[in-house]
């Protein structure tokens, strides 16, 4: 899968998503369950269909021709919306972020029922057009190590392997804090289709989550640990799946937070994951 990354465009899909992510969604135990129900219905709207769109923090959600607006974006850390449906194996998401300044940030978060299971954080770098990416995933205590593929034009130009939480500095990253259209998708690692029409492959780390990332007609760069510079298009970080890992067991939910004038969904959908 591809997804916009750079330039005008960014783009972040989430491959999949471990046994951990599965957990029960919460209940209200205290207070007037009657009118708890009301002040959730007055922040939720049902733009898309199967998905309940709901506001997080002090976002404000508003419908529009093109889909949903997101506005009141003050905190990365409470202010978005949460995106809550059946138990997927994928999920996608189109929208249009307008940062309007240098503390303008991103972050998707993967979740099953209240817990969140892995997360893509995008933040403005130190140096004019770089950006701060932090990949984590909860498959292991302290979190999973995982592994950075970068690729121009569907060609693999190099590899690392990174420690759990670690942040990458990309560079390049022209327009990024103006404004930003990014293309989400989530869904289950399980097989690979060969290019030459053979039967599918299971790859080895079946199960695991990974964020993909894409640039629209133009190239960002990364530098290796050893200082070899990679300048790709697209970037993937995929989980290592080791003992002790949980297995991959459907998501019920996005949240997409950030700092920012305001977020423009235009499209979202959510495939159900086998019974």
């Amino acid at each position: 899968m591809r997804l916009k990354m750079m330039g005008r465009f960014f783009a972040a899909a989430l491959l999949s998503v471990m046994s951990g992510c599965q957990g029960e969604e919460p209940t209200a135990t205290d207070g007037d369950v009657a009118t708890q129900e009301a002040g959730a219905e007055s922040k939720c709207v049902e733009r898309f269909e199967g998905i309940s769109s709901c506001a997080l923090g002090n976002a404000q959600l508003s419908s529009m021709k093109q889909g949903l607006a997101v506005t009141n974006l003050r905190n990365v850390k409470s202010d978005g919306v949460a995106s809550t449906f059946a138990r997927a194996a994928s999920w996608s998401q189109a929208s249009e972020i307008k940062f309007g300044s240098t503390s303008g940030v991103l972050q998707l978060d993967a979740r099953s029922g209240d817990q969140v299971v892995s997360t893509l954080r995008v933040a403005p770098g130190r140096e004019a057009n770089s950006a701060f990416i932090t990949p984590t995933f909860s498959g292991a205590p302290g979190g999973s190590n995982y592994r950075m593929n970068v690729y121009r034009e569907g060609v693999l130009q190099g590899t690392s392997t990174n420690t759990a939480n670690r942040m990458i500095v990309f560079n390049n990253w022209r327009d990024f804090i103006r404004w930003l259209v990014a293309y989400a998708d989530f869904f289950e690692l399980d097989i690979i289709w060969n290019k030459t029409g053979e039967a599918p492959t299971a790859p080895a780390n079946v199960g695991a989550c990974g964020w993909r990332l894409r640039t629209d007609g133009s190239t960002f760069s990364v530098t290796l640990d050893d200082g070899k510079v990679l300048t790709g298009d697209s970037v993937e970080f995929i989980e290592e799946i080791e003992d002790g890992h949980y297995p991959y067991n459907g998501f019920t939910g996005i949240d997409v937070k950030a700092t920012a004038q305001g977020i423009n969904i235009l499209s979202e959908s959510f495939k159900p994951a086998a019974k």
